[in-house]
């Protein structure tokens, strides 16, 4: 049985490029905010002055187990709460039905528990960071499978250093078909470029019309405009699962 005397969970979240810091409380998500460095330091200057005192439980979590155990085990000194490690195994988090248990990340399948949980049925992720992830989750809230494909940013990043000519562009601007310049080209490609292989990873993966789909990730307002099936934007969906498995499984006090 769910624990609601968890109601404030700081959650850290390591990923591939840096980490972020949010909080929960409730259902109601603040963040997720970037931190400087992936450090004891960094979360100490952000969380204490969010928490004023008073403790909480403060939940570490990403797909590197590595990176998780140590910046847990860093922010366990700080005592601002009970610090908690959330890896593949955590029992709060559904077990996901794929073929490799072990491998599914962690971000993924508590960005699908935070959606189903939120939409009170099945429900699919689009999650838009480093990478963009389109993920499925059935009514419990386990990740049944997705797809994986190259984030807008970095794909602004490869095409600046693969070729000769071509700059990186802000993905941020104007986009449309036939696009006038280069760097709208650029941005037409990206953005519309995945908003269409978004869909069709859906529609791949048997995503029927009428079932929630939610966007959240850095980079979800420059492509969930372009995505032509409804979809719901909530930033900090992880931070979400992440509270919800630690309130499924609490800690040991």
């Amino acid at each position: 049985m769910a624990d609601t005397s968890f109601d404030l969970v700081v959650v850290i979240d390591v990923g591939n490029s840096g980490a972020k810091l949010g909080a929960v409380r409730g259902e109601d998500i603040a963040g997720p905010m970037r931190l400087p460095r992936a450090d004891a330091r960094a979360v100490r200057d952000l969380a204490g002055p969010m928490l004023k005192g008073k403790q909480a439980v403060i939940a570490v979590c990403g797909s590197d187990p590595g990176k998780v155990e140590g910046l847990a085990w860093e922010v366990t000194r700080l005592r601002l709460g009970k610090t908690v490690a959330v890896k593949h195994d955590h029992q709060g988090i559904p077990a996901p039905d794929v073929e490799r248990p072990e491998q599914a990340g962690v971000d993924r399948r508590v960005q699908v528990f935070g959606a189903v949980h939120h939409a009170g049925e099945a429900a699919a992720v689009v999650s838009c960071g480093t990478a963009i992830t389109v993920d499925v989750g059935n009514a419990d809230g386990a990740l049944i499978g997705g797809a994986i494909l190259p984030g807008l940013g970095l794909g602004a990043r490869a095409l600046a250093s693969g070729t000769a000519r071509l700059p990186e562009v802000e993905l941020a601007g104007d986009v449309s078909m036939p696009a006038k310049h280069t760097e709208e080209a650029i941005r037409a490609g990206l953005r519309l470029g995945a908003a269409g292989a978004v869909e069709r990873l859906l529609e791949e993966a048997g995503v029927e019309e009428g079932t929630p789909v939610y966007v959240t990730g850095q980079d979800a307002a420059h492509l969930a405009p372009h995505l032509r099936r409804p979809v719901r934007t909530v930033p900090g969906l992880g931070l979400l699962g992440v509270a919800l498995a630690i309130r499924a499984h609490p800690p040991i006090t």
